[in-house]
């Protein structure tokens, strides 16, 4: 498989990593911490050391209750300042009660992702004291401060 995805058109790349995260997150939802890790490696073959290669085997990590080597998974992310690799640590973070370098991290993420907004509203009051809101919301405020 990995001689070939080097040569899949980039749609076809994107579909398959997609597929194979969904599976990986079906894995996880059924507590398979097993079949999990080795969907997490097939995403690897299909975006070696990407973002979604490590944000897959993160979520195994956390799956197994191995939230030290989530968190150094995350490092490197988090250091480039990657948006997803930040949203994540803040998760792990939060997991293991350690709020205030959560509350830190979720500081440092950018503010002009709707993305990240669903994680801001998962961690609750946490993501809406230190973020100001949705994006929808911050936008509403700039307005009416011209």
């Amino acid at each position: 498989m990995s001689d070939l995805v080097p040569f899949a058109a980039p749609e076809s790349r994107c579909r398959l990593l997609r597929c194979l995260t969904e599976v990986a997150f079906l894995a996880c939802v059924k507590n398979d911490v097993e079949r999990a890790r080795r969907i997490a490696k097939g995403v690897d073959v299909v975006a070696p050391g990407g973002r979604e290669a490590v944000i897959a085997c993160v979520l195994v990590d956390l799956l197994a209750s191995d939230v030290e080597a989530a968190l150094e998974r995350l490092d490197p992310l988090a250091r480039a300042n990657d948006p997803y690799g930040m949203a994540f640590q803040a998760l792990a973070l939060g997991v293991v009660g350690r709020l205030s370098e959560r509350d830190a991290v979720l500081r440092r993420l950018p503010r002009d992702d709707l993305a990240l907004d669903g994680l801001f509203a998962a961690l609750g009051g946490a993501a809406k004291v230190h973020t100001g809101g949705s994006v929808n919301e911050r936008r509403e405020w700039n307005r009416g401060a011209t």
